[in-house]
């Protein structure tokens, strides 16, 4: 597992310098006065994933620990946020498109199908933003365009603070304690123990 993370692992510089280039890109014309996160839930414990949607070991991971999301979520036992990794050419294209569908409707559920369905693109090599917005649309998936520079600044922090240069990742926050975890084993361990204990009689 640490041969499969090495591979896809990036230095944490290049990390927020492709970061940056999301500001380069030509968006959708369109605004929002609203800072819209990529942020779920209102649990005491902050759970950020970090994820490519042109990562392999990510594209498998993410499907099967969706219902282990939702249900943390629906618990109010985390404030999950998903910070997109951008280590691959067209990842920054693809985490603007993310950001327009949850601005259009910013629901965990129409998310996870947002992001199954990005997964679904990167993997038939969607390399266009025209490509990608007629994906979407046969998809049924409706964008709100807006100026995503604040929120592309917070996830930039949110890599360097945490010290991500590979992916899938996972850093929790819970009790003034952070740790991070890295590869689909080890998150998907560590988001389950955050369930709560059975009680015993």
């Amino acid at each position: 597992m640490a041969t499969v993370i090495r591979r896809y692992a990036i230095a944490t510089v290049s990390a927020a310098f492709l970061l940056l280039t999301f500001l380069q890109v030509t968006s959708v014309k369109g605004h929002c006065a609203e800072t819209v996160m990529p942020s779920f839930g209102d649990g005491k414990t902050n759970v950020r994933l970090y994820t490519d949607y042109f990562c392999p070991p990510c594209r498998q991971m993410e499907p099967d620990i969706e219902p282990l999301l939702k249900e943390l979520v629906r618990d109010k036992l985390i404030t999950l946020t998903f910070v997109d990794t951008p280590f691959y050419r067209y990842s920054s294209l693809y985490v603007r498109y993310f950001l327009y569908a949850i601005n259009e409707k910013k629901d965990l559920e129409h998310a996870l199908y947002v992001r199954r369905s990005l997964i679904e693109a990167a993997k038939k090599g969607l390399d266009s933003a025209q490509k990608l917005e007629a994906f979407l649309k046969e998809k049924k998936i409706t964008l709100k365009p807006f100026d995503p520079k604040p929120v592309f600044d917070s996830l930039s922090r949110h890599l360097k603070e945490d010290g991500i240069d590979a992916t899938p990742s996972c850093v929790i926050e819970s009790n003034g304690k952070t740790s991070k975890y890295g590869g689909a084993g080890n998150i998907t361990d560590a988001l389950t123990a955050l369930r709560p204990k059975p009680s015993m009689k």
